[in-house]
């Protein structure tokens, strides 16, 4: 039997402040792609991230609230929600981790916020409080979330995975990339110019997506990004 890779997920802050929360549908999809999902409790000595990422194949950065933004000169704007800080000071660190092992990494959400944000760049606070053309609505205001097309760069890593440089992505943030990171491009793009995703394709594999393909498992389109993060977590080239 072929040994399946290990992926961590990063977990949230539950409401209570007093548990961690993670939404089943990251562990389904990275389970669905072929990989054994563990979570990745953030409550630990920092120093103990590099063995747990010897035992890691891969990981995902998962989505949450609004990280400190005088990371990039901003105090927190007017509608943002602050992260929980033990989770933030956690997920840098194991960023830097992995990021200098080259572990293959999916960020989602707030996850692609991090891997823009540790490279140098900066957020759009609060899309809302912006002016822009065609704009529309990023937040999941209500039971359904918001379904718009995502435009792939052709050539990029996403693209080639999906087979097509369109997908129907879903909206849950009000805050998106504003600068762009060193070392990373921009490969997706909602139709009023909102930054859906970055990659740094000098990387194995190290994709930053704005919406959450976890919920859309049960579409090919978006299981292939797990997928490919199995596959590069197995070792295996494109």
């Amino acid at each position: 039997m072929t040994k399946r890779p290990l992926v961590g997920i990063t977990v949230d802050t539950h409401d209570d402040g007093k548990q961690y929360e993670s939404p089943y549908a990251y562990s389904i999809a990275v389970d669905k792609a072929g990989g054994i999902p563990v979570l990745l409790p953030y409550r630990m000595d920092l120093a103990g991230i590099p063995q747990l990422v010897d035992r890691l194949d891969g990981i995902v950065f998962s989505g949450g609230n609004d990280l400190e933004p005088a990371a990039y000169g901003e105090t927190y704007a007017p509608g943002t929600v602050p992260v929980d800080p033990s989770r933030e000071r956690f997920e840098r660190a194991l960023m830097a981790e992995v990021e200098r092992r080259r572990t293959p990494t999916l960020g989602i959400c707030m996850g692609c916020q991090l891997m823009n944000i540790v490279r140098g760049g900066s957020m759009i606070q609060f899309l809302p409080a912006v002016d822009r053309k065609n704009a529309i609505e990023h937040r999941k205001l209500g039971k359904e979330e918001v379904r718009h097309p995502i435009t792939l760069v052709g050539d990029s890593i996403a693209a080639k995975v999906v087979g097509h440089a369109e997908v129907l992505g879903n909206s849950s943030h009000k805050q998106s990339v504003g600068r762009v990171g060193k070392g990373l491009r921009v490969i997706a793009t909602s139709p009023d110019g909102v930054i859906e995703g970055v990659e740094d394709p000098s990387f194995p594999l190290w994709l930053g997506v704005q919406w959450h393909p976890e919920r859309l498992h049960a579409e090919a389109d978006h299981l292939a990004l797990f997928k490919l993060l199995v596959e590069k977590a197995s070792g295996k080239s494109e």
